[in-house]
C-alpha cells in the first residue's frame, strides 16, 4: 500500500451535524496520519480557531508527530470525519504534492484575507491547497448537503505569488 492524500469532511455539531468542515490529510502506508491541513478562522493570538466568526482566514498544517491541538487542530482522528481518497503513491510523489499544499496553506495564512462562514473559510481553504497540488475536490466528497464555500477557490489575487495564483493568471 502507498501514501495517500484523502479529502475529509467533519461534521460540526452545532451545525446540525452537516459537514461544514473540510481538511486534507496525508497518511502512510498503514493509513495512520502523518500531516493535515486545515483552514478556518483565527483567534487574536494567532491560533485555529474554525468557529471565530469575525477574524482573519488562517491555514495550519498539523504534525501529527508534534500534536498541539490548540493551535493545530486534528480532524482526521475524530470519529464522525469520513474521507475520500484524492491521491495514492510512493513518497516522494506524496511529499512533492503535499509540499505544494503547504505553499499554498502559508500563503492562504500570510494573507490577510477576512474569514467568511459562506465563502472564505475552511471548505474554500481545503478545495483551493487539493487545487494546489493538481488534484480535484471530488462531488461525493461533500455529501448530500453541500458545505458552505466547498466549492469556491480563493481569488488568485488574494494570494500573491503562488504557484496557484502563477498558473490561474497564465489562463
Amino acid at each position: 500500500m502507498n501514501h495517500r492524500i484523502l479529502f475529509g469532511s467533519y461534521p460540526i455539531p452545532r451545525f446540525a451535524n452537516v459537514a461544514n468542515h473540510n481538511f486534507l490529510v496525508w497518511t502512510d502506508e498503514e493509513g495512520r496520519p502523518l500531516f493535515e491541513i486545515n483552514g478556518g478562522a483565527s483567534n487574536p493570538d494567532g491560533s485555529f480557531n474554525y468557529a471565530a466568526a469575525f477574524s482573519r482566514l488562517t491555514a495550519v498544517q498539523t504534525d501529527y508527530a508534534r500534536r498541539n491541538p490548540r493551535l493545530y487542530p486534528e480532524f482526521y482522528v475524530r470519529p464522525t470525519s469520513r474521507t475520500v481518497p484524492l491521491f495514492e503513491a510512493g513518497y516522494g510523489e506524496v511529499a512533492a504534492r503535499w509540499r505544494a499544499g503547504v505553499e499554498m496553506a502559508e500563503r492562504i495564512a500570510a494573507a490577510g484575507l477576512r474569514y467568511s462562514f459562506l465563502t472564505q473559510n475552511s471548505n474554500s481553504v481545503a478545495s483551493t491547497v487539493a487545487r494546489s497540488m493538481e488534484l480535484s475536490v471530488p462531488r461525493a466528497a461533500l455529501g448530500i448537503l453541500r458545505a458552505p464555500g466547498g466549492r469556491r477557490r480563493l481569488r488568485p489575487a488574494d494570494i500573491q505569488g503562488s504557484r496557484h495564483a502563477r498558473s490561474m493568471n497564465a489562463r
